[in-house]
């Protein structure tokens, strides 16, 4: 590769510092904003947890009804929608992501009320 910003951030890999990794420059090309937020910043702004996710979802339905009982059903309105936009914007800051690209989900075509 041969840029210092790649070096340095599969020395950081490498290294397990993820310190570093969040340092270091780099793109989010694919982010699903609903459950790409930042949990700190929803838990400050709604006083709602949202757990880690623990284990592997075996299909999109496991994922649906995982979303809908952690995310989804405090955030069904288009003002929720915009405050999960907004905790994905957190989330990359704190990641260091300075190019973010955040797709409308299959989800947001769904009526909101």
């Amino acid at each position: 590769m041969g840029d210092k910003w790649s070096e340095a951030f599969i020395k950081a890999l490498k290294d397990g510092d993820t310190e570093q990794v969040k340092r270091i420059p780099k793109a989010d090309l694919h982010n699903h904003f609903v459950l790409g937020g930042s949990r700190a910043f929803i838990r400050e702004r709604k006083e709602l947890v949202i757990p880690a996710l623990e284990g592997i979802l075996e299909s999109m339905q496991e994922m649906d009804r995982w979303n809908q009982e952690y995310i989804g059903k405090y955030f069904e309105s288009g003002e929720g929608r915009r405050f999960l936009i907004e905790a994905a914007f957190v989330q990359a800051r704190e990641d260091g992501v300075t190019v973010l690209e955040i797709g409308e989900d299959v989800w947001g075509l769904r009526p909101v009320g």
